[in-house]
C-alpha cells in the first residue's frame, strides 16, 4: 500500500491540536506534541519519518522559537520544513519565525484549505530538493559519490577493525585527449562503462565510487597479492567498451593498515601510486611505498618555505581579463597567485594551493593577494585609467575568519577604494559546508559594498537548491561545466536553464575557461553576460594588464555603463497588477519599480491583453477579485489554460473570506493576500510565489533530463521508479503492461546495434501512438519496456491494448531477413500491496507470454 507520509503537529491548545489532527489525518499520518520539549522527543524516534512540522509559537515548558533555534542546529532535523501558526494580524510574528528557520506560516484562526495547500505544496517542495540534491550518488555514472564512498568506507573500517583492506585507485592517462578528440559525450560514456566494471569487479563484496573526472576508486577486502594479469584483464575489459579507445588504465594500491590516516588520505596515497607510473609501458599497478613518501617530502619542503616565499615577495600577482559579450570590452579581471621559488623556478599553483588550504596558510596568502591588487588597482586609478573591478579569491578559512569583514574594509580604504571594486569570489562547494555562517557572513560583506560571486558554480548541485538563500550578484561558471555544456546540443543540456534562472534573480553570469570560437558562440546564444578564458587573454603579469587599461575609455564611462547595465537588469521582467484601485495600483508602483516593470490593467480585458503581449517577460501577476469587466477569476483560468504562461504565479487579493480563498486556490493561484496589507507583507507573498514557481520549473526541467531515455524519450528506468512513486489510489486499478522486444539480439547480430536502436526507437513510436497521454511509458531495460495505464477496470480491455500494441509492432516491415515481434506480460494492480509486488507478477506473466511463442500475449490472474 502506499505510505502515508507523516506530519507532526505541536500545539498546546488540545481543540487546536484535535482539529488539525482531523483536518490532515486523511492524507498524512500525524503525530502530536504539547510542547517544543516534547516535540524534540518525539523527534528523537520519528526524525526520519516526519515529512513536515506545523508548530504554534506559545507555548509552555518551551516555546515555539526555543525548539526552532534547537532544530536547526541539528542537521537531522534542520532540513525539515517547520509551518508556524501566527496570529493573523501580526506580521511581528512572521518576521520572526521566519527569521529563526521557519519555511512558511499560516495565520489562526486556522483556514483549512490554505493549510492543505501550504502543507502539501511545501512537502512537494522539500521532496524534490532532497531528491535533486542526493549526494550519495555520481550524476553521471551512478556509483557512489566521493563525499558518500568516504563516508561508507569510514563506517565499514570502524566497523571492521580487524580486518585487512585495500583502497585501489584507477586514473586514465590523457582523459581529456579523448575528451578533446572524440567529444565529451564519448568521454562520458567510457566513464559509465569504468562504472559498470567497477560494479563487476566489486559486486557486494567491496564498496565503490568516483572520485573525480576519470578516477575510480573502491575499498576491498586484502585476498592474496596482485598481479599484472589481474588489471591488464581489467583493462581489457575497459577496451572491449564499444566507445573505448586504446584507453591506458593505471591503478594505485594503498593497503590500509595505520586505521588513523583519514580516508581523503589513505585515497590520496592510492591515487599518488596510480600516478606515479603515468606513460610507463608495462606498468599497470603499484603500491604506495617509500618512493611516493619523497613526495610527501616535498610537499613538506614547500611548506617549511611558505613563510620565507611570503615575506621576499616570491608570491606574484598575475591578472587574467574578463570581457563583456557584448562588445568585447574589458569589465575587469581576475587575480591570480604565482609562486617564483628562487631556486624551483615557478611552481603549480595546482601542487602548493591545495597545501596552503589543508594547513591554514591559505588566509595570510590570500590577504597578500588583497593588499596586492588594491595597491595595484590604486595605482591605476592615480594615472587615470578606467576603474575596473578586479575579483580575489576568498577561501572556506577566511570565512571562518570572524575578522575578515574588518581585514577586508581596512585594506580597501588603505587604499581608498570602494568595496564594489573588489569582487570577492567564493567557491560554490563551500556553501554547503556550514551555509547558514557562510551566508551570514558574505550577506555581511554584501551589505557592506562588497560585488560577490560564486565561483565554480556547475562543479556541484547542492548549490542549485540553496541560491535563492544565497547573498550573491554573479554566478562564475565552472570551467569544466562550461567545455561539457557547449559540447551537448542546445536541447540537451541546462546551461540555458542557468541562464534564465541567473536572469530571474537579477544575477550577472561570468563563463571561464573559455577557449574556443564554438564556446563563444554557444554562449552568445544563451545570454551569457562576461567570459574568461585562453580564447581571449592568459593570466598576465600586471605590467601587461596596465597596457590593456591603456587603450579603455578613459574615465567612469566604462564602468559607469556596467553600473548601469547591472541596475537595468531588475527591469527585466513584468509584474501586472490588475486591479479596480488607483490608489492600490500606485502603492505597488512604488513598491516593485525598482524591480519589476510594472503594468496596470483597471478590467479583465486589459488584463488579458497585458499578459498576451508580454507572456516571454511576465514575472508574477496581482489580481484583485472584485476587478470590473467580467468574472476577475477568468483571467485567472485564461492563463492556466494557456501553454506559454501557465505557470505563471497569480496572488488573487481582495477581502477576507474563506469561499475567496477555496475558489482561488483551487483554480491554481499561488496565494491569496488579504485587503488590506502592507507593503512588506505584499513584498513577502510576492517572492515567495515567484520562488515557488521559479524551483518548479527547475524541477520540471532537471526531471527531464534525468529521468528520460534519450534514445526513445520516453522515462529511463530512474524516471519509471519516480514515476511509480506517485501513482494515486484514486487513479486504481493500473493495468502494468511489460513488453520484451523478441527480436532485439538478433538484429544487433545480423543487422548490427544502429538498427538494433532502430528497432528499439519504433517500438517507443508504436507505444506513443498507442496509449493515452495520462498513461507512463519507460523503457525499463535494454529490450524491456513498461507501460502502466491508469483507471483499467476492464480485464477484457486490458488484455485487448496489450495485444493491439503487439500487433501493431508485428505489421511493421523492418527487413527482409527478419520479421519483429514483441511479447507482453501484463498485471492489474489495485494499490493493495507493494508496486513491487506487481511488477514481480508482471514478469511472470510475460514469462507465460513467451512460453507460448514469440508475439505472446499473457494476463497474470491469481
Amino acid at each position: 500500500m502506499l505510505t502515508k507520509k507523516e506530519i507532526l503537529i505541536v500545539e498546546d491548545n488540545a481543540i487546536n491540536r484535535m482539529i488539525l489532527s482531523e483536518l490532515l489525518s486523511s492524507e498524512y499520518k500525524v503525530l502530536e506534541a504539547e510542547n517544543g520539549q516534547e516535540a524534540l522527543q518525539v523527534l528523537e524516534k520519528h526524525r526520519d519519518e516526519v515529512s513536515l512540522i506545523l508548530l504554534d509559537i506559545t507555548m509552555p515548558v518551551m516555546d515555539g522559537y526555543t525548539f526552532l533555534s534547537i532544530a536547526k542546529k541539528d542537521p537531522s532535523l534542520a532540513s525539515i520544513p517547520v509551518i508556524v501558526a501566527t496570529q493573523s494580524d501580526s506580521e511581528a510574528d512572521e518576521v520572526a519565525a521566519l527569521s529563526h528557520g521557519a519555511t512558511d506560516f499560516v495565520g489562526k484562526p486556522y483556514k483549512p484549505q490554505i493549510i492543505l495547500h501550504r502543507v502539501a505544496s511545501i512537502i512537494h517542495l522539500r521532496e524534490t530538493a532532497a531528491m535533486i540534491n542526493q549526494f550519495q550518488y555520481d550524476q553521471l555514472t551512478g556509483i557512489y559519490s566521493k563525499e558518500y564512498f568516504y563516508q561508507r568506507v569510514r563506517e565499514f573500517l570502524r566497523q571492521n577493525p580487524g580486518k585487512r583492506c585495500d583502497i585501489i585507485c584507477s586514473d586514465i592517462e590523457n582523459f581529456k585527449l579523448i575528451n578533446d578528440v572524440f567529444g565529451v559525450a564519448a568521454g562520458d560514456q567510457l566513464l559509465c562503462g569504468i562504472a559498470e566494471l567497477y560494479r563487476k569487479m566489486t559486486g557486494h563484496h567491496g564498496i565503490y565510487g568516483r572520485l573525480n573526472a576519470d578516477q575510480f576508486v573502491c575499498l576491498l577486502m586484502h585476498d592474496g597479492d596482485y598481479t599484472d594479469e589481474m588489471f591488464i584483464g581489467a583493462s581489457e575489459q575497459v577496451n572491449a567498451l564499444s566507445n573505448a579507445r586504446s584507453v591506458v588504465m593505471k591503478w594505485g594500491i594503498y593497503s590500509v593498515e595505520d586505521r588513523n590516516v583519514s580516508v581523503e588520505q589513505m585515497c590520496d596515497r592510492a591515487l599518488l601510486a596510480a600516478r606515479s607510473i603515468k606513460g610507463q609501458y608495462g606498468k599497470y599497478f603499484a603500491y604506495y611505498d617509500d618512493k611516493l613518501r619523497d613526495e610527501l617530502l616535498r610537499q613538506q619542503g614547500i611548506i617549511d618555505s611558505m613563510e620565507k616565499a611570503l615575506g621576499e615577495e616570491q608570491f606574484l600577482i598575475y591578472l587574467q581579463p574578463k570581457y563583456r559579450i557584448r562588445d568585447d570590452g574589458l569589465a575587469g579581471a581576475e587575480a591570480l597567485i604565482r609562486w617564483k621559488h628562487p631556486d624551483w623556478g615557478f611552481q603549480s599553483p595546482a601542487e602548493f594551493i591545495p597545501l596552503f588550504e589543508k594547513n591554514g596558510f591559505i588566509t595570510k596568502l590570500d590577504q597578500y593577494v588583497w593588499d596586492k591588487t588594491c595597491s595595484y588597482m590604486w595605482e591605476w586609478d592615480d594615472k587615470g585609467y578606467p576603474p575596473v573591478p578586479i575579483s580575489v579569491n576568498v577561501s572556506r578559512a577566511d570565512i571562518y575568519n570572524e575578522d575578515i569583514a574588518d581585514i577586508l574594509m581596512q585594506t580597501v580604504q588603505k587604499y581608498g577604494l570602494s568595496p564594489s571594486r573588489l569582487h570577492l569570489e567564493i567557491t560554490e562547494s563551500a556553501y554547503t559546508e556550514n551555509p547558514n555562517q557562510i551566508i551570514e557572513t558574505v550577506g555581511y560583506l554584501r551589505d557592506l559594498g562588497f560585488i560577490i560571486e560564486m565561483d565554480d558554480f556547475g562543479s556541484g548541485y547542492s548549490s542549485l537548491n540553496m541560491l535563492n538563500q544565497m547573498p550573491i550578484d554573479i554566478l562564475k561558471l565552472d570551467m569544466k561545466f562550461i567545455q561539457s555544456e557547449t559540447a551537448k546540443p542546445m536541447n540537451q543540456g541546462v546551461l540555458q536553464f542557468i541562464m534564465e534562472l541567473a536572469r530571474w534573480m537579477h544575477l550577472g553570469v561570468v563563463a571561464e575557461g573559455v577557449e574556443t570560437r564554438e564556446q563563444l558562440e554557444r554562449l552568445i546564444e544563451t545570454g551569457c553576460d562576461y567570459v574568461q578564458g585562453y580564447f581571449y587573454a592568459k593570466p598576465m603579469p600586471e605590467r601587461e594588464f596596465e597596457e590593456l587599461l591603456k587603450v579603455q575609455p578613459a574615465g567612469e564611462e566604462a564602468w559607469n555603463r556596467e553600473k548601469e547595465e547591472f541596475e537595468n537588469r531588475y527591469q527585466s521582467q513584468v509584474l501586472l497588477v490588475a486591479d479596480e484601485d488607483s490608489g492600490y495600483r500606485g502603492r505597488v508602483q512604488r513598491a516593485f519599480s525598482k524591480y519589476y516593470q510594472v503594468v496596470e490593467a483597471v478590467d479583465t480585458g486589459s488584463a488579458l491583453g497585458y499578459i498576451s503581449i508580454y507572456k516571454d517577460r511576465m514575472g508574477a501577476v496581482l489580481l484583485s477579485n472584485a476587478l470590473p469587466g467580467g468574472d476577475s477569476y477568468c483571467v485567472l483560468k485564461a492563463v492556466k489554460e494557456e501553454k506559454g504562461v501557465w505557470d505563471l504565479p497569480v496572488i488573487v487579493t481582495g477581502p477576507p473570506d474563506i469561499q475567496y480563498e477555496q475558489q482561488a486556490l483551487e483554480l491554481g493561484a499561488a496565494d491569496y493576500a488579504d485587503k488590506p496589507h502592507s507593503e512588506e507583507s505584499l513584498w513577502r507573498r510576492v517572492l515567495h510565489a515567484v520562488k515557488l514557481a521559479s524551483f518548479q520549473k527547475r524541477e520540471r526541467d532537471l526531471q527531464e533530463e534525468a529521468y528520460r531515455d534519450h534514445m526513445t524519450g520516453v522515462l529511463n528506468r530512474r524516471g519509471w521508479e519516480m514515476a511509480v512513486r506517485a501513482l494515486e489510489r484514486e487513479d486504481a486499478p493500473f493495468a502494468f503492461y511489460l513488453f520484451d522486444l523478441d527480436n532485439l539480439k538478433q538484429i544487433n547480430d545480423t543487422l548490427g546495434h544502429i538498427e538494433g536502436d532502430r528497432l528499439i526507437q519504433e517500438f517507443s513510436r508504436v507505444l506513443r501512438t498507442r496509449t493515452r497521454r495520462t498513461d507512463i511509458l519507460a523503457r525499463y531495460g535494454g529490450d524491456e519496456f513498461m507501460v502502466i495505464m491508469k483507471l483499467m477496470k476492464s480485464e477484457k480491455d486490458i488484455l485487448k491494448k496489450g495485444e493491439e500494441i503487439c500487433h501493431a509492432f508485428s505489421n511493421i516491415y523492418f527487413s527482409d531477413q527478419l520479421t519483429v515481434t514483441a511479447s507482453v506480460g501484463i498485471a492489474v494492480w489495485n494499490a493493495e500491496d507493494s508496486a513491487e509486488e506487481a511488477i514481480k507478477r508482471t514478469d511472470m506473466a510475460l514469462y507465460r507470454a513467451k512460453t507460448n511463442g514469440k508475439g505472446g500475449c499473457y494476463l497474470w490472474r491469481e
